[in-house]
């Protein structure tokens, strides 16, 4: 059996396959190719483990609540792994954005805590000379009269005692219509009209109170502004051309014609019956 020729038996190196025998060589640098591939992903996964474990968020913000095994995938089919529980996702109560609209935000209605949108009730302005005039009451006196045909001493009413000497114009009424105020000798009225957020005219009812000594305007004809208080000595302002001195102040009797004046005022005497011809006025010409 010497002459035949073979392979060992077992025990021996098996059988070389096909491409070589114990002579030939074997390319490995697949194998090490292999070997980093997997060594690279390791390293990948290893890292991406540890980001999620510490809640590291990889732009560099705050922290972030799910690593990237936690994200939803897709399977290139349309579905989604990891959608289907944002559907039972729900708002916690206590945001106050929930559905429930009636609270919590701006309230336009008649409810507490909204805004309120009533408009402001707008202030009467403030006006001192109506404020004076509304004060005066039927039967107050004024220390006001006229000093020409249209001026007062004053523009506004300046109450005083009845028994003041200054006391020229006795208060009969008010009203808001000149019409109302007696128009005979020595009577008129004295007004004021506010112009605020509405008009409003006020006039007083006056009637001038006379005393021994006193002088006033007048013309030569007899007639006189029974309105006015001027000074004896002071000038005489047109159109007037003459001064009335009073002599004396009477209760005038009835049907009077004057003759009760002539002890007081001598022959040269000019008398008027005022207040309803319940007073008998006696003067002369002073210049």
């Amino acid at each position: 059996m010497s002459g035949m020729q073979g392979w060992p038996g077992a025990g021996y190196p098996p059988a070389p396959g096909p491409g070589g025998g114990p002579g030939n060589t074997v390319d490995n640098s697949g194998k090490r190719f292999g070997i980093w591939a997997g060594v690279i992903v390791l390293t990948v996964l290893a890292s991406f483990g540890l980001a999620a474990a510490t809640g590291a968020d990889a732009r560099g913000g705050g922290a972030s609540a799910a690593g990237p095994s936690d994200l939803p995938t897709f399977d290139g089919a349309g579905g989604t792994d990891g959608l289907e529980d944002l559907e039972d996702f729900e708002m916690p109560d206590d945001t106050g954005l929930g559905d429930d609209t009636s609270g919590g935000g701006l309230d336009s209605g008649s409810g507490g805590g909204g805004l309120d949108t009533t408009e402001p009730t707008p202030e009467q302005p403030s006006d001192p000379t109506l404020d004076a005039f509304l004060a005066v009451s039927q039967g107050d006196c004024l220390a006001n009269w006229m000093t020409d045909e249209t001026t007062w001493t004053s523009d506004v009413p300046e109450v005083v005692s009845c028994d003041d000497e200054s006391a020229a114009l006795y208060v009969s009424g008010t009203s808001e219509f000149a019409v109302d105020c007696p128009a005979g000798a020595g009577q008129s009225y004295f007004s004021y009209t506010s112009y605020g957020t509405e008009v409003q005219n006020i006039y007083l009812c006056v009637t001038r109170q006379f005393d021994v000594g006193q002088c006033f305007l007048g013309m030569s004809d007899g007639s006189a502004n029974l309105l006015s208080w001027v000074d004896c000595e002071g000038e005489i302002v047109p159109p007037y051309s003459q001064l009335y001195n009073v002599t004396a102040v009477y209760s005038a009797p009835a049907n009077t014609n004057g003759e009760e004046c002539r002890s007081a005022s001598g022959d040269n005497f000019w008398w008027w019956t005022l207040d309803n011809d319940s007073v008998l006025l006696c003067a002369v010409v002073y210049r």
